[in-house]
């Protein structure tokens, strides 16, 4: 039996065929916290991704090991009247949260279903969305609650640039940027 882990790569324009695999299984992943907190609830959740998969450039990595959804990854280029940096609490520079519609890939969403955890999949997962792409940068949030989350998406090469609350009723999140440039030769 294999159990070798395969990636599809999935645009806006494949959003429908790919909608109930991305809702069912957020519907496992946040089942704990969507029964204590609406804002991780499955109808909010929706309303979320309808509005992630209407973005310009949207696009989804699935993973999947013999036909089964292990977890994804989906996100788009943040435009340059993008919201996604509003709700910072931390100063920045301001070049720093310039955005084109070029620049930045903003991950959306990055989730593993729990028994495929610990494996390397997410990261497999991540880096065939974030290579699908020409961005020369990635932003994800992570919940200030989940410090070992935040130190994987580190050890992946993030770099925490501050706090974020995205919505009134939203945790609180560290937003985090990863660079994609080369890095200049030094001799």
């Amino acid at each position: 039996m294999s159990r070798t882990l395969a990636v599809s790569l999935y645009t806006k324009g494949q959003f429908e065929s790919i909608r109930v695999t991305l809702v069912d299984t957020y519907a496992e992943v946040y089942a704990r916290e969507a029964a204590s907190d609406l804002f991780f609830s499955l109808e909010r959740f929706e309303e979320r991704l309808i509005s992630h998969a209407s973005a310009p450039g949207w696009r989804c990595a699935i993973g999947e090991v013999d036909g089964e959804t292990v977890g994804y990854a989906y996100g788009a280029p943040l435009a340059a009247s993008t919201r996604w940096w509003r709700g910072l609490t931390t100063p920045v520079d301001d070049e720093l949260i310039r955005e084109d519609g070029r620049r930045t890939l903003g991950l959306f969403e990055i989730m593993l279903r729990t028994p495929w955890r610990g494996q390397g999949i997410a990261h497999t997962i991540h880096n065939e969305l974030v290579e699908s792409g020409p961005e020369e940068r990635v932003s994800l949030c992570v919940e200030r609650a989940h410090p070992r989350v935040r130190v994987l998406y580190e050890s992946w090469g993030y770099r925490q640039i501050g706090e974020l609350l995205p919505f009134p009723d939203a945790p609180l999140y560290d937003a985090m940027i990863l660079d994609r440039r080369p890095l200049p030769f030094r001799q």
